[in-house]
Formats: structure tokens, sequence, C-alpha cells
């Protein structure tokens, strides 16, 4: 990668962090349009404070709709790298509690 991409990057990802509370809203609107009852979570190096520009922002959803559909929608208003998502069901819930520090994006 040339060193002007590189610095485009850098520029894509800071302007992403600095905005990242819009853009969680964004996924939590998304989703919630999709499943009312579904929950959306921060979690990983940006939830424990300890991120940098090159780290992934990990988003939780949590609901019974099909994985493939949720990513779909989220493509299709933009969401994508740095934000990896993680979609899964209730059940799975308390695995993620007991391994990392969940946020919830709020309604």
């Amino acid at each position: 990668m040339s060193e002007e991409l590189l610095v485009e990057e850098a520029k894509r990802r800071a302007e992403i962090f600095r905005n990242l509370g819009r853009y969680l809203a964004t996924i939590a609107d998304v989703v919630r349009g999709l499943d009312g009852d579904a929950e959306v979570y921060l979690f990983g190096s940006v939830a424990e404070g300890r991120c940098l520009l090159s780290s992934d922002i990990d988003v939780l959803v949590v609901t019974n709709l099909n994985p493939g559909m949720v990513l779909a929608a989220l493509w299709e208003r933009g969401i994508e790298d740095p934000f990896e998502i993680h979609v899964v069901k209730r059940d799975m819930l308390e695995i993620y509690k007991a391994r990392s520090k969940l946020i919830r994006v709020a309604p």
C-alpha cells in the first residue's frame, strides 16, 4: 500500500472513531428496524478503552434474525470495516458477558 493510501485510510478511521456514537446509533437503528427486540452492544478493545486507529470495532447484535440479513442491511447503510459485527442468538449473550466488557448501545 502506498504512503498516500495509508494516510487516507488513517484519516477515514480517525473520522469513524471521532463519530463513533453516530455510527453506533445507525447500527442500532438499522438492527431495531429489523427486530424491535434486538440488543446491540459495543465490546472488545474499544469498549475496554485500549484501542488504536488500527483496531477493529466489535459490535454484538443479539437477535433471532438470520445473520446474513442483518449484515446485508448494515452494509447497505455503509457499516463496513473497521466494524466487526457479531450476530448471535440470545442464548449466546451470557457467553459474551462472561468473556468481555459489554456496553449496551441505547435504543
